[in-house]
């Protein structure tokens, strides 16, 4: 039996000892058994070269100058420390047990074999140990049976990483009802999984182009944001290979730009979603649909995809394809809301408030004038002549006229706090809290005087070629215990007034 891993992707073992003669007979013995061999001739040359790589078993010699081998397993441990604290994995909290379990394992080489010796090796973190002179054949098996031991220690660590990763992107789809928020933990979560560059998840649009809607980038590396908008809908058939990029099966695009952001492998997996659209016959689709590619980029070496990798992101991908489902619906609902909710609230012709929310602002805004001791202005407005204009025009024509006045006095009542409103057929009402008379009659003057400029066609008027308006302005100060009721009663005087001295005018009156 040869290296526990393939000859492909071999066991990396780092051999640290200051004698070059025992470096080359350890090289000799394990490159045979079809080891990658790493040396480093003393132990601040071990910890510098880890600092870069971590291989998967260190076999160290206990003596040596400067930093001895029971000294570099002290640094080794803290060095392994410093690196899974990086990750989510120990941050989380999640190891059952010792964390030393998940790091390289190390075995001692001494030329001792006392007590003191061997307890000192196991204390400072070693998990074997083997004495000097070397019998090779006990040196293959105990190197064999640790590599397997730490195989399996490292599949137990993926399955629980795995299920903590499905775990916590299910919490949040139950948690969330917004995607980004859902997005941002699985790209976030995926490359610190993967131990990748960049995982982005690109959507596709309905002409066939796409845009990366979320990005988890390496410091290191450039942002594929406002890059990519050529990737085709067949990308994910190359979900399937876990190696080295097949350049001869890109088109020239893909070539340039996995050559611009140096990407050496790239694992691509669909997101695919059931279609909730209507038919044109009414019915529902069901079918399913394409959504966009869920993509991990690896660029500092050629990689190998491991099949548990890629059954665990396209396991993702389906979650993912759930939270998109629920956040679509979750959208379709907050439409359907806002649309009763403007039946509700809105008249359905002119789309400024209907008569009901008039009468609840204004009482509501009437008692708070009357707590702050401020004046209200309310203003009535009547179209000239317009059942003239319906009969002359058509009432289509007419529909189309109050539209446009309802946009001419909500341009001109800017505040967030005044209300317009349909009073009813063809009258508005525009509400203006803290506004006394010399307010409320310059707001009126400038909504007939916009309506004027608007130079609307009228036929039927007997007072000008254009649509006028009559405006009735009524200003108090409430006092608690009177009805607001009086205020447009004292409106609707001044807007008679205004009607009866001509139409085309603003009366004010104050009470």
């Amino acid at each position: 039996m040869k290296a526990e891993k393939s000859h492909n992707n071999p066991s990396v073992i780092m051999i640290v000892d200051d004698e070059k003669y025992m470096r080359y007979m350890l090289r000799k013995a394990l490159e045979s058994e079809g080891y990658q061999i790493i040396e480093a001739n003393n132990g601040k040359q071990c910890l510098e070269k880890c600092s870069i790589k971590i291989p998967d078993l260190i076999l160290l010699d206990a003596m040596m100058p400067e930093i001895d081998g029971f000294a570099c397993c002290v640094k080794l441990q803290e060095l392994f420390s410093q690196h899974l604290s990086n990750s989510f994995f120990i941050n989380n909290n999640n190891l059952d047990g010792n964390p030393l379990l998940y790091q390289t394992p190390l075995l001692i080489m001494t030329s001792v074999e006392d007590k003191e010796s061997v307890d000192l090796a196991f204390a400072v973190g070693a998990m074997d140990y083997i004495t000097k002179p070397i019998k090779w054949a006990v040196l293959r098996q105990r190197v064999r049976r640790i590599l397997q031991i730490n195989k399996v220690v490292k599949e137990l660590k993926q399955q629980t990483e795995t299920a903590r990763l499905m775990s916590l992107i299910q919490e949040r789809i139950r948690q969330s009802l917004y995607l980004d928020e859902v997005l941002k933990t699985a790209v976030d979560e995926v490359r610190n999984f993967l131990k990748t560059d960049r995982v982005f998840i690109y959507k596709f649009k309905p002409d066939g182009t796409g845009e990366v809607v979320m990005e988890s980038v390496g410091w290191e590396r450039s942002s594929v944001v406002e890059t990519i908008s050529k990737f085709s809908k067949n990308a994910q058939d190359k979900s399937a290979d876990r190696g080295h990029i097949p350049i001869g099966d890109l088109i020239p695009y893909h070539v340039e730009f996995l050559s611009k952001f140096q990407v050496k492998a790239n694992l691509v997996v669909p997101i695919s979603k059931i279609n909730t659209e209507q038919t044109s016959d009414g019915n529902l689709d069901y079918t399913q649909q394409l959504w966009g590619l869920l993509i991990a980029h690896h660029c500092s070496t050629p990689r190998k995809w491991e099949f548990s990798e890629m059954d665990f992101i396209e396991c993702l991908a389906g979650q993912l394809a759930i939270a998109i489902q629920q956040s679509e619906l979750y959208q379709k609902l907050l439409t359907a809301n806002k649309k009763l909710g403007e039946l509700a609230n809105l008249d359905s012709l002119t789309k400024v408030a209907n008569r009901r929310v008039f009468e609840e602002y204004l009482n509501r805004e009437w008692r708070r004038m009357a707590r702050e001791k401020t004046p209200i202005s309310l203003i009535l407005c009547d179209v000239d002549y317009f059942k003239r204009y319906n009969d002359t025009y058509g009432h289509p024509a007419g529909d189309r006229c109050l539209q446009a006045i309802a946009n001419v006095i909500k341009a001109e009542v800017k505040r967030a706090a005044d209300l317009v409103a349909r009073y009813g057929g063809e009258e508005f009402v525009v509400v203006l809290p803290q506004t006394d008379a010399e307010g409320g009659f310059y707001i009126a003057e400038s909504i007939r005087q916009r309506l004027l400029d608007l130079k609307l066609v009228n036929d039927g008027s007997q007072i000008s070629e254009f649509v006028t308006m009559s405006l009735g302005v009524a200003t108090t100060i409430p006092v608690s215990g009177y009805s607001w009721g009086k205020l447009i009663k004292i409106a609707d005087e001044a807007l008679y007034q205004a009607k009866k001295e001509g139409r085309d005018r603003t009366i004010i009156q104050t009470f």
